[in-house]
């Protein structure tokens, strides 16, 4: 009876380690995954991913991200996964993110970069030497803004002032009031123009779910957060352009 409770103890002992080494390959080959799609998708500078707690959790951290166009300083995300599928050791990203149920996210968006995605070109709104500028009550905005209005071009000088509104698909202009050559405009113009820039910053082409609770803006730069948690794992993916 002893010599048997011995060898059950020794086989226990040497199943253990093998079964933890296996999750821990798991859950590096879905950081390593997770990581690889975000980078196809947001071209980021810099990018670390860790999954833990069985594969449940994931922390993504990037810097230098880009999302439709505009460059985001500093994107953390903390997002629950279902189980791991049994092909996790494949490395297919989309299939491992179609794992991911939800996600709290946070987000430092600069005047900065908005206004070097402007001066980009890239921007197809009809807008040239657009620039914003930040501050804890909203936005001031000028730039030049050209379109064609059924038989008439139009051509403005703009100023704008608002807010920055945080809705689930994106960060949007809000409240937003416009002048032309020093007089306010109508809201038909108004519309107009702002219809061209919402959503500022779109969240479609985050691969994966992702949650804002509250916006606060500060001078040159908002932050848009849903409170996330940074998750401590042995299984980190790092990876810097």
């Amino acid at each position: 009876m002893k010599i048997k409770k011995a060898l059950l103890c020794a086989l226990a002992l040497t199943v253990l380690p093998a079964a933890h080494s296996f999750a821990g390959e798991r859950e590096a080959a879905a950081a390593a995954a997770i990581g690889a799609l975000v980078r196809g998708e947001l071209s980021p500078e810099r990018i670390e991913v860790t999954v833990a707690n069985d594969g449940k959790r994931a922390w993504i951290e990037c810097a230098g991200a880009v999302i439709s166009g505009i460059r985001i300083e500093s994107m953390k995300l903390d997002a629950e996964l279902a189980e791991l599928p049994d092909d996790v050791l494949s490395g297919d990203g989309t299939a491992l993110s179609r794992r991911i149920t939800s996600s709290r996210g946070e987000i430092v968006l600069s005047e900065r970069d908005v206004n070097d995605y402007f001066a980009s070109g890239k921007s197809s709104g009809g807008f040239s030497e657009l620039r914003f500028k930040f501050f804890p009550r909203g936005y001031h905005a000028e730039g030049k803004f050209e379109t064609d209005l059924m038989i008439i071009k139009i051509k403005l000088d703009l100023r704008a002032e608002g807010k920055l509104g945080l809705r689930a698909d994106g960060v949007y202009l809000e409240d937003t009031v416009i002048y032309a050559e020093g007089r306010k405009q109508p809201e038909n113009i108004t519309e107009l123009v702002i219809g061209r820039v919402n959503p500022l910053l779109p969240f479609a082409k985050i691969p994966f779910p992702v949650s804002f609770s509250r916006m606060t803006m500060k001078n040159g730069e908002a932050l848009l957060t849903g409170e996330p948690k940074k998750i401590a794992g042995d299984n980190v993916w790092r990876w810097k352009r």
